[in-house]
């Protein structure tokens, strides 16, 4: 049902695809799990058990994530270890577990930044590890969009790990966030409300991106057509809005290309509109709202400029004006006024109104929306028996360095276009073929 997002006679173009039109934050990185100071807190072989099996199933995790050949959707192990750490979070009763703060949990953002956040709160954990996982289903995307062979099929991938990744950004926005402590993060932490609420709407947008390719390439009628631009526009719009207040330091570059598809959905919504005001003979109307489409191409690709000098910690060439879905637009926009004024002066004679019709503001059906995320229940192992197992009162919290310096030994590695790491001791780096180095460099890398 899905098609390919290559408008037109793009569809052969070679290797300037979409690899070139999804920009991506970092996947957030994190440390081993410190378990040396429970010794005197596991009193039975349950406990013990109950310890190694998360930590074990942690690792495992964490070094899967990010691998963009794998599917989220087929690694078990993460449905493995959801319910372990949900345990440590909440009891078996829904209350709040006796275990939530017996483990120390470090993460970086994927904004960047030079220290991890560590926390002993089990909560903290489960929210950074959800969302690294909806950064990994936005990657994913990003990755089979790049391919060459990439067709309905992976267009309709496309389309659902976007969609799963929003419903993720979601759960944690609505059901994690109001549990964590707001007083120990920054505006620009990736489990605060604004970056929560700015990655679900991108998601949501660009799985709408999908939607208006299909309604193009089926050659749907322009007006709906332009509601549907208009909306994806609108969800871009709401994004960049989310991050207004954010430190610019951290966000700049990630709203910058937020306004470019602003711009260009909302380029793309006057020219259907004006293409369709022509057929209602409306000709005075049309060559207004395509004279606005000429305007609104024009700001996008000033913002495309901004956004490839933009200081910030995405990965891969990432350049929208150098797509040619993008390039694509300006000619078709030029045409169609062409058309307009060309019919004005031989048939119409109608007078150019000084105010811009207005747009369809809600589409009528083709909206993208995300999939629920549900968090798996607590594990099977925690019983009101296996909680009594931990003398929780009797250690101290472990000590961890907040600084970075011990997560990467003294180094930042530079990451390649898939945002991945080069093959070092103790860092998992999926093999990637044909994959780049970034010219950025933050401190974004997984460890084990």
């Amino acid at each position: 049902m899905y098609v390919t997002i290559k408008y037109y006679s793009i569809r052969n173009s070679n290797k300037q695809d979409m690899s070139h039109w999804f920009h991506r934050n970092c996947l957030k990185a994190t440390g081993p799990l410190d378990t040396k100071h429970l010794t005197p807190v596991l009193t039975s072989q349950k406990a013990n058990q109950i310890v190694n099996e998360l930590k074990q199933k942690r690792a495992q995790l964490v070094s899967k994530m990010g691998d963009l050949l794998s599917d989220p959707r087929s690694t078990p192990v993460i449905e493995e270890y959801l319910p372990l750490i949900r345990g440590f979070a909440q009891s078996v009763s829904g209350a709040a577990s006796p275990l939530q703060n017996l483990l120390k949990f470090r993460w970086t953002q994927s904004l960047g930044g030079r220290n991890p956040e560590v926390q002993n709160d089990a909560v903290f954990e489960i929210a950074n590890v959800c969302v690294n996982i909806g950064l990994w289903y936005m990657k994913r995307a990003a990755k089979i969009a790049s391919s060459n062979n990439y067709a309905e099929a992976e267009a309709k991938e496309v389309h659902t790990c976007l969609r799963t990744a929003a419903g993720i950004f979601e759960y944690v926005l609505d059901k994690v966030s109001p549990h964590l402590d707001s007083s120990k993060l920054e505006d620009w932490f990736d489990i605060t409300v604004p970056i929560l609420t700015a990655y679900k709407l991108e998601c949501t947008a660009e799985a709408q991106e999908v939607t208006v390719a299909r309604a193009i390439e089926l050659k749907h009628k322009p007006d709906l057509i332009s509601a549907l631009a208009h909306e994806t526009s609108k969800l871009f719009s709401d994004a960049d809005t989310a991050l207004r207040e954010c430190d610019v330091e951290f966000v700049t570059k990630w709203r910058r290309y937020l306004q470019v598809k602003i711009k260009f959905y909302a380029a793309y919504a006057r020219s259907f509109q004006g293409e369709y005001l022509l057929t209602l003979d409306k000709c005075g109307d049309s060559i207004k709202t395509l004279r606005e489409a000429q305007k609104l191409y024009k700001e996008a690709q000033g913002l495309c400029k901004q956004y490839e000098h933009a200081p910030g910690n995405s990965v891969g060439e990432v350049r929208p004006a150098r797509h040619p879905f993008f390039q694509k637009l300006g000619p078709v926009i030029d045409l169609r006024l062409s058309k307009s004024e060309r019919e004005n002066g031989f048939i119409y004679y109608q007078k150019i109104p000084e105010e811009l019709p207005e747009l369809e503001l809600k589409a009528t059906f083709g909206l993208a929306a995300p999939i629920p995320f549900e968090m798996p229940e607590v594990h099977a192992i925690f019983t009101e028996e296996a909680y009594k197992d931990f003398t929780v009162q009797e250690t101290a919290p472990p000590k961890i360095t907040d600084g970075l310096t011990d997560l990467i030994f003294g180094k930042e590695p530079a990451l390649d276009e898939f945002g991945m790491l080069p093959t070092k001791k103790k860092f998992f780096k999926p093999k990637m073929p044909g994959a780049k180095k970034s010219r950025f460099t933050p401190p974004c890398l997984l460890l084990f």
